[in-house]
């Protein structure tokens, strides 16, 4: 979705998309049918390899896995390009701070949805606080297939890595990590989504919050929905071995379980029509404006039906990708102009939620004088 965006942007003279499987980016290039749109191959992952795709390029985007974000920024580096993801490793790219800066340059981490549309909701409703107390950021899909019984609509591999990895949340300065599955609560989503229950993840927002929104920042914490059902079904493959990793001895073979997986299941293009439901990005913010407690509630979404009408995707994939495509524009417009390792929230929120409502993601924002916005 980011390149369908990004390859009619005036501003952008060449989109070179690579892939580890090249099919997938000529099959890309040519759905999308652009002269401005070329595929290069992908000979490694090391930064020498990934250094020669980004060799002439002003930005480079890993789109791809977050095992690659370090060494594409030490490519970016070599090459004078600014870089962006759509998933972070903060504690390991903070570090690279003074060399983006030093360089000129500027390392965007997490610009799809979450994170990235969230950081700048709650830019947004900071910009509105004389203090902030707690973000709370929800993530909720109500998505279901008769193709499948286990409808993943973004990375299978990272959602099942991320629902069974520790949660955690920033508080008083510090990230508290949490066991898998901790922090329950229904939580009331705006409709169509509405009453889900959602959990900690161990998510990007808290430590970049933490680090950037400042206004006295106490608490920040992400929760992404999982109904019932799919934690039973996510329980029941995690007790039965079938998330695991490690080689089983199969009729004089081995097979890994997980991989038996990842080949079962629809690849999320592949769902994309065949989806009900809608997914939902909600925001809450409190604190403090002329000395009394106020709130915010930011939030935007698309159901999985109109996401497949009008653009071609699911509504995950609009969303984390139009996000994508907008920070990469504001890339090419000029309006990054902060260097360093940065995050969403260190953008004005202006441009980014124009953009946003020009592709059909308009966000709905809320303002309360009570804390407690459910």
């Amino acid at each position: 979705m980011a390149a369908s965006h990004l390859v009619r942007t005036k501003e952008i003279d060449e989109l070179v998309v690579s892939d580890l499987f090249p099919d997938r980016a000529k099959a890309l290039a040519k759905r999308l049918g652009s002269r401005k749109i070329r595929t290069a191959a992908m000979l490694g992952t090391g930064a020498g390899d990934l250094g020669k795709l980004v060799t002439g390029a002003d930005l480079a985007i890993n789109a791809a896995h977050v095992s690659l974000d370090l060494a594409l920024m030490d490519a970016c580096l070599d090459a004078g390009a600014d870089y962006m993801d759509l998933s972070s490793l903060p504690s390991q790219q903070l570090p690279y701070d003074a060399k983006f800066r030093k360089a000129g340059l500027t390392a965007l981490l997490g610009g799809g949805e979450d994170p990235g549309i969230a950081n700048v909701l709650a830019r947004q409703a900071a910009d509105a606080l004389d203090t902030v107390d707690s973000v709370r950021i929800r993530d909720g899909d109500t998505a279901s297939s008769d193709a499948t019984p286990l409808p993943v609509v973004w990375s299978p591999e990272t959602f099942l890595a991320e629902v069974f990895t520790e949660g955690l949340y920033f508080e008083n300065g510090r990230i508290v990590k949490v066991p898998p599955w901790s922090g329950r609560e229904v939580y009331r989503f705006p409709e169509p989504v509405g009453p889900q229950p959602v959990y900690l993840m161990d998510h990007e927002e808290p430590e970049t919050l933490g680090r950037f929104l400042g206004k006295g920042l106490r608490y920040a914490d992400l929760k992404l929905a999982i109904d019932d059902g799919l934690h039973a079904t996510l329980m029941m493959l995690h007790r039965l071995g079938i998330l695991g990793e490690d080689p089983v001895a199969v009729d004089g073979g081995t097979v890994v379980p997980r991989k038996v997986l990842m080949k079962l299941l629809p690849r999320p293009t592949e769902l994309i029509g065949r989806v009900k439901g809608a997914a939902m990005i909600v925001v809450e913010v409190s604190g403090t404006k002329g000395g009394g407690p106020v709130s915010h509630r930011l939030w935007t979404g698309m159901s999985h039906e109109d996401a497949a009408r009008k653009h071609g995707a699911t509504a995950t994939g609009y969303l984390v990708g139009t996000g994508a495509a907008v920070f990469g524009i504001q890339f090419a417009r000029g309006q990054i102009e902060v260097t360093g390792v940065i995050a969403a929230e260190c953008l004005d929120p202006a441009e980014s939620l124009r953009l946003l409502k020009e592709y059909d993601l308009n966000v709905v924002h809320e303002t309360r004088t009570e804390r407690a916005l459910n």
